[in-house]
């Protein structure tokens, strides 16, 4: 039994600090230890960190999950480097801020109430950890008239009945004593235990002392806090009683550290000095010496020098176990600025003060010795944590040693924004002066979405550059209205070749959002569970849906909410005329965590011939305001359509479209797995897309340069796990459980619901892998019904990014065919090639292959693609040298065959990147446009690895938005070619780019330079 009498008859080191204050709870006061939930808030989108030990328990507070035990101990791990608990700018400037810190707190959540609450935290003072009560003062609520609250004199006589002198129990108002979750939600009054740090001061001076509490003194501080939780404020301000009274404490590890160690400075705790000595130790640096700005230390005055080496040792410390703790909790640099702006300040001081830049590397071990254990996963993640960190600091170093001129300029003008890592992005800097001529017209302080758009669409500017942005410049951003642009830009790259007029059908769509969106707000939520009843049938192969039958909730045609909709087949079937309807239930997938939504059929009773129905297409379901709405279109009858709301409808999904959804999506899980089992490296998800033709997955993976052999593997793993018949399980889980889990993979900055969670889990040990991740898809039961998976594309998105295509079930099937009868025609080829009965008409087919192998829409396996394109090339190298007339000639013979292929009534203009060109040395672009003087036409040759670009647009096609040099840079700007005219011509109707020389990632260059031309001729030609 744990002897709460006990004095301490020595200084105890942090570590039995805090496994006290937990075992005293546990052992004396039967408290359940729950253990630290990650920095990453993890249901919580308010907030960038876990800044509270109260954040894992929010839910409970505002009855929506229920509470793990009746009552709780932690030691939560907290960040704050913002919003309103902001310390990161007084960071090593004091004695007791920091950015990272612990929480010691104990719960009651509906068990005991104020008297135990005070009566357990002062046993444990002045019993275990034997603080001398007289320093002691506590505080009370009050009350307030304006809230209606009186003043708390419960507690008053709760620390009187406990030996508190009345001189020490001191009342204080809502800033202080009131303590409120947010603008609404549970709330209550609090008592805060405060310590005097100047003891043996005599009773004659406690009333001068007393009005001192709360006054920010550094010589009399908050020692405890204890919250309780036992009002509900509503959105009027009212005030009500909750049902449960809940108990929130929360202690400063750190400051109580500093305390029973007898220190007037956290910072010379054990906490932090293994820190400094190690610092030391690696450079060489003078030793810590304790002192702090415009302050001398025990022994005098020191220097200046001196002080700000101290700081530079307190911010390093502190900054180590901030910058570990959130990366091992899977919290990343590149999805939060605050954490990449900490590890970055660490990195530049440790360069710039102790002239060693792996420094912070080097501290992460010293994390692990004093937080691990109380927090295991620091120390299971240490290796990890470096990789990291190394990344972070190629990417910092190569920043600045790639800092344009431009960059340059700009950050002399406006150095914040030095805080911002937006260096990378080519276009920032002509979007940040833009954005300066053009913010004076802003309103109401708020970057409009227009001009949000505009920084996309010009300046290539992401979502998260001008978030970072506008908090630079402490501005709000228009995303609601950026997000229409973006939708209608979406829209109008749909369909290509719209006509006059079209710009109507836009603003339509948009007005029919915003109706679905209106009429959702008044709608009773939709049952959506049916979307996970669905069964698999052995002998067909195939799954079985349940038909759903439910009542119509809500009605619009196009943007009108109607009671009844009559239509004719003819007029229901109109590109404008779009239905969306409202279900009480619905087992349609709507689209989510990646996977697109499902495709199907609702059944309307015909009312005009009882007994058979009429069809409703339904081409996209969406989630608006927990309502799910079907938009469909009516399928071809002869029949009048008639529907109320009220009526019954049958849903019937498209089974097969679900199977080859659900086939991508288990294939995703797989591969995701399948990468973090082969490469012992730092892998995250980035992004995921699954639909009914394939499923893609960027992840990022440091220190990896994936190769074909490395996809071969890939793909290999997760075929025998396909072979290998393993199951497919759905466990439900809340957040609390996933918590407590250390295995479960996570998209890195998701935000989770508290309850409901779907961990979907696949286990295979023979071949070494699990796959646990929380997911709301629908998947397969047995990795058996996925048949195939073959990797059709991959390519490399960023430093220590990659993108896989990959193929499942049918979908791999047809591909690994296509592959078998191009992989037969290539050896025919090469055979034919080896004993020298290559004709003209061959060598034009290597051609055609190798082009439609790179830019047609064919899928097939990436390591066969690579393969066949090295046989190919090297085939035609070798005809380079002995036929160079001929392959000349492959230049007239493909453009001839492309105007063929294109004529002008379907084809307004050509876009073009000669294949044959890579065979060459030298081709001159003219005798391609020659060929073409009916319309605009932009080629592209790449020869001796040089790439080099023509255009020409016809004196008629002219515009003040289009003409040949604005169509060419669109081109050019993603190889940072210059565009110039010809000697004498005009720039306007003729324009070349100078040869660039290209890299190994020429391919994804070109896709992307092409993608470019393409959308600036779409969008400029056809308006």
């Amino acid at each position: 039994m744990y002897n709460s009498a006990k004095k301490l008859q020595r200084v105890l080191t942090a570590r039995e600090i805090r496994k006290t204050f937990i075992d005293y709870f546990t052992v004396n006061h039967e408290h359940k230890f729950v253990r630290s939930s990650p920095v990453v808030p993890f249901c919580d989108p308010t907030v960038a960190f876990v800044n509270a030990g109260m954040n894992q328990f929010k839910s409970v507070f505002l009855g929506t999950a229920a509470a793990p035990h009746k009552r709780v101990v932690n030691s939560q791990k907290c960040v704050r480097v913002g919003g309103k608990h902001n310390d990161l700018s007084v960071v090593g400037q004091d004695g007791y801020h920091h950015t990272f810190f612990e929480m010691l707190g104990n719960w009651s959540f509906g068990d005991y109430f104020k008297r135990e609450a005070c009566a357990m935290a002062l046993e444990l003072v002045r019993g275990p950890y034997n603080i001398d009560p007289e320093r002691l003062y506590v505080t009370y609520f009050a009350g307030d008239k304006l809230l209606g609250i009186p003043a708390d004199l419960e507690c008053v006589e709760i620390w009187r009945s406990l030996g508190f002198p009345s001189e020490r129990i001191l009342p204080f108002g809502c800033k202080d004593n009131f303590w409120e979750m947010g603008a609404t939600g549970p709330c209550g009054p609090c008592t805060e235990i405060h310590i005097d740090h100047r003891p043996g001061s005599g009773p004659s001076s406690i009333p001068e002392r007393a009005k001192l509490v709360n006054a920010g003194r550094s010589d009399l501080t908050e020692l405890w806090n204890l919250v309780f939780i036992q009002y509900n404020r509503h959105a009027d301000g009212s005030i009500t009683e909750l049902p449960a009274q809940h108990v929130d404490t929360g202690m400063g590890f750190e400051r109580l550290t500093a305390l029973l160690q007898n220190k007037s400075s956290n910072y010379d705790t054990d906490l932090f000095t293994p820190f400094f000595d190690a610092i030391q130790s690696l450079s060489k640096a003078p030793v810590y010496a304790g002192s702090f700005p415009d302050s001398g230390s025990a022994s005098g005055s020191v220097s200046h020098n001196s002080a700000l080496l101290d700081t530079s040792y307190r911010i390093l410390a502190d900054h180590a176990r901030m910058v570990t703790t959130c990366l091992a909790d899977g919290m990343l640099p590149d999805q939060n600025q605050k954490l990449r702006r900490v590890l970055r300040k660490a990195l530049s001081i440790s360069e710039q003060v102790f002239a060693r830049d792996d420094l912070l590397k080097q501290l992460v071990p010293i994390v692990a010795e004093t937080l691990g254990e109380a927090y295991p996963e620091i120390s299971s993640k240490q290796q990890s944590v470096i990789e990291l960190i190394s990344h972070e600091q190629e990417v910092y170093k190569n920043l600045r040693e790639s800092s344009s001129k431009a960059f340059a300029e700009v950050l002399t003008e406006f150095p914040k924004l030095d805080d911002i890592d937006l260096m990378e992005c080519p276009g920032f800097v002509p979007a940040y002066r833009e954005f300066q001529v053009q913010r004076s017209s802003f309103p109401n302080n708020t970057i409009p979405g227009d001009f949000l758009y505009k920084l996309t669409d010009t300046y290539g500017l992401t979502e998260d550059s001008f978030l970072k942005l506008a908090e630079l410049e402490n501005m709000n951003c228009d995303l609601d209205r950026y997000h229409a642009e973006l939708a209608l830009a979406k829209l109008r790259t749909k369909e290509p070749q719209r006509h006059k007029g079209d710009d109507n059908d836009l603003q339509l769509q948009q007005r029919i959002g915003e109706a679905q969106a209106e009429i959702t707000k008044r709608l009773a939520s939709t049952d959506n569970s049916h979307k996970y009843i669905y069964t698999y049938d052995t002998p067909s192969e195939s799954y079985t849906i349940p038909i759903v039958s439910s009542r119509v909730l809500g009605l619009l045609q196009n943007d009108t909410e109607l009671s009844i909709l009559r239509l004719n087949s003819s007029a229901a079937e109109s590109s404008r005329n779009t239905l969306s309807i409202v279900t009480a239930a619905s087992n349609f997938y709507y689209e989510s965590g990646g996977q697109q939504s499902d495709l199907g059929k609702l059944l309307v009773k015909n009312k005009h011939r009882p007994g058979e129905h009429l069809e409703l297409n339904v081409s996209d379901v969406k989630l608006l305001n927990d309502c799910v709405v079907h938009v469909c279109s009516l399928a071809a009858s002869t029949e009048d359509f008639e529907l109320a709301v009220g009526d019954e409808v049958k849903l019937e999904v498209d089974a097969k479209q679900r199977q080859l959804n659900m086939c991508h999506h288990t294939a995703t899980h797989l591969l995701n797995a399948a990468i973090r089992t082969l490469f012992n490296k730092v892998t995250y998800q980035v992004s995921s897309t699954v639909n009914s033709e394939q499923c893609k997955l960027e992840v990022g993976l440091l220190g990896k340069r994936i190769q074909k052999t490395d996809v071969q593997h890939i793909e290999d793993l997760i075929n025998r796990v396909i072979c290998s018949a393993s199951p497919v399980s759905v466990q439900h889980l809340s957040a609390a459980d996933v918590l407590q889990q250390n295995d479960i993979t996570m998209v890195p900055g998701e935000v989770y619901p508290e309850q409901g969670l779907r961990l979907i889990t696949v286990q295979c040990p023979e071949l070494g892998l699990s796959s646990k991740e929380l997911c709301c898809g629908t998947h397969v039961t047995n990795t058996k019904q996925l048949s195939g998976f073959c990797i059709v594309n991959l390519k490399q998105t960023n430093r220590a990014r990659f993108a896989f295509t990959a193929v499942a079930g049918q979908a791999a099937e047809n591909v690994l065919k296509t592959v078998a009868l191009l992989r037969h025609r290539v050896d025919m080829l090469e055979q034919q090639f080896q004993t020298d009965k290559l004709t003209n008409a061959t060598e034009i087919e290597l051609q055609t292959i190798r082009h439609n192998m790179l830019h047609s829409d064919i899928k097939l396996s990436y390591a066969f693609k690579v393969d066949t394109l090295e046989r190919i090339n090297e085939m035609l190298r070798k005809l380079k040298e002995t036929s160079r007339t001929t392959l000349k000639e492959f230049v007239e013979v493909e453009m001839r065959n492309l105007m063929l292929e294109k004529p002008l009534d379907t084809n307004p203009y050509i876009l073009h990147y000669i294949s044959s060109s890579a065979l060459l040395e030298e081709i001159p672009l003219q005798r391609a446009t020659k060929l073409c003087t009916d319309r605009p036409i932009l080629v592209v040759s790449m020869c001796d690895n040089i790439v080099k670009a023509r255009c020409c647009v016809p004196q008629n096609c002219i515009s003040e938005q289009f003409n040949a040099a604005l169509w060419l840079q669109s081109f050019a700007k993603t190889f940072g070619g210059q565009v110039t005219a010809p000697k004498g011509q005009n720039p306007e109707m003729v324009c070349n780019m100078k040869g660039r020389k290209v890299n190994t990632q020429f391919e994804e260059q070109l896709e992307q330079a092409m993608c470019s031309a393409q959308h600036y001729a779409k969008s400029h030609l056809d308006s």
